[in-house]
């Protein structure tokens, strides 16, 4: 196997010199870089990435925690978290909660240097005092978490921003009456900081504002397709009276995508069509950012997963590589942007 030394000799440089050119430092000459490289592909050497970081005392890895590995927003998410850790030369453990507050508690109490050098932790179920109580100064990043006053470093979605942007494109197309769909009408909201409650209030204040809706044209669902199956059923019920909710509405707005193409197959067992005779908006992009491949495309408000990744990893970079520097607690705020599709 190839050593460094090897390949200092083949391009005729110190070892010092091979190791900053394999380095990317910028004190390298390109033409030497270039020799350098060139010998290190010859000779098929790599740098032993592992034997670096012991002798800064540290693991190469970073830990990311979300509550479902399957879930199409949360793949996207550990995806980008994976590509964007790879450019700091990290690898990602990624580890599932299960949305339980007891395993997530478990796993953060593991959690520690010899285990990872940093933690990305998305839609925490614990409060965040806990969770300094047993992270300490652990370097950590939290995605989604609603507070005030952050204890930790946290790159937030835009909920507002989205809102605006979605009721407007709405509005602007012609609706005239919108239903939300989707988690829990805001008499039985709690206190959740982990985004959904937030999101939910947010979304709802911005429908007001814009004149399509208030807080009484909701329809309550799970966060999932299989119940919004069911809640488009139910939408289609006819009423003692004749009538049907379904009819009071041109446009329903989903809290996510999985959420909108499950109301467009219940609406679509029931004879509803989309966008024919009612729209549907989703929000996520679950799948917004290749080809679409369903009937109809689905219009909704797409999270930017590098962009959110990208700004975790540069806090928690910072974090690994400065443990001794005080600072404030910082929020970020992911991009997004508006996916026109066939739904709405």
């Amino acid at each position: 196997m190839a050593t460094l030394k090897d390949v200092a000799a083949l391009a005729g440089v110190s070892m010092s010199t091979a190791g900053a050119a394999i380095r990317g430092e910028d004190i390298v000459k390109p033409a030497t870089r270039d020799k350098v490289l060139a010998a290190a592909k010859q000779l098929g050497y790599s740098p032993n990435l592992s034997a670096r970081f012991l002798k800064k005392g540290r693991t190469g890895s970073i830990a990311a925690l979300i509550p479902s590995i399957t879930h199409p927003y949360y793949a996207n998410l550990v995806a980008a978290i994976s590509e964007a850790a790879g450019k700091h030369h990290l690898r990602t453990l990624i580890m599932q909660t299960g949305y339980n507050a007891d395993t997530e508690t478990d796993i953060v109490k593991q959690i520690n240097s010899a285990v990872c050098d940093g933690l990305i932790l998305n839609a925490s179920n614990v409060d965040d005092r806990h969770l300094k109580a047993m992270l300490g100064n652990h370097p950590t990043v939290l995605l989604n978490y609603q507070v005030d006053d952050p204890l930790f470093d946290n790159v937030l979605p835009p909920l507002s921003r989205n809102a605006s942007v979605s009721f407007g494109y709405l509005a602007g197309r012609g609706y005239r009456h919108a239903c939300i769909v989707g988690g829990y009408p805001l008499d039985k909201l709690t206190d959740d900081p982990g985004g959904r409650s937030p999101a939910i209030r947010c979304t709802i204040a911005v429908m007001k504002d814009s004149g399509l809706g208030d807080e009484h044209d909701f329809v309550e669902c799970n966060w999932e397709s299989t119940s919004a199956i069911a809640a488009a059923h139910r939408l289609c019920e006819t009423d003692t009276d004749g009538t049907r909710m379904v009819d009071r509405y041109d446009v329903f707005y989903c809290m996510n995508d999985l959420i909108a193409y499950g109301l467009i197959r219940g609406f679509h067992d029931e004879g509803v069509r989309v966008p024919q005779d009612k729209a549907v908006f989703g929000h996520d992009g679950i799948y917004a950012y290749g080809d679409q491949f369903t009937v109809p495309t689905l219009s909704t408000m797409a999270l930017d997963y590098d962009d959110t990744a990208e700004k975790a990893l540069d806090m928690l970079v910072d974090q690994i590589e400065h443990p001794d520097m005080q600072r404030e607690p910082r929020v970020e705020r992911a991009r997004s942007r508006l996916v026109i599709g066939e739904s709405a």
